[in-house]
């Protein structure tokens, strides 16, 4: 009798124990994080973008050097593109050599 109550016994603990970890796992996996939290997070990353937009405002590029006699002498160096054959009209459709193929398999 004593076997059979300690059996029952670590039964309904390991069944405790069990749940248990149904429970947490189910809050991990399926209840949402908290809403605060992400709200937060959107505000800094609205803080830290409009930072650097205004960074970008603030910038002042120099002009001059497109009125600069040395960068209006210089010269593009543009290579034409090669004309490369292009494949089938349609490349799904078959061709003469994969009907063969299939033919004679299927033969």
């Amino acid at each position: 009798m004593k076997n059979k109550n300690s059996k029952n016994k670590h039964t309904s603990i390991l069944i405790i124990i069990l749940l248990g970890l149904l429970i947490i796992a189910y809050k991990i996996m399926f209840i949402s994080p908290n809403e605060n939290l992400i709200t937060d997070e959107n505000t800094v990353a609205s803080v830290r973008a409009t930072a650097i937009l205004q960074e970008i405002k603030d910038m002042n590029f120099d002009t001059n050097v497109v009125n600069n006699p040395k960068f209006k002498s210089l010269k593009s160096i543009e290579a034409p593109l090669f004309s490369l054959p292009i494949g089938r009209k349609n490349p799904f459709a078959s061709n003469s050599i994969s009907n063969s193929i299939s033919n004679s398999i299927s033969n």
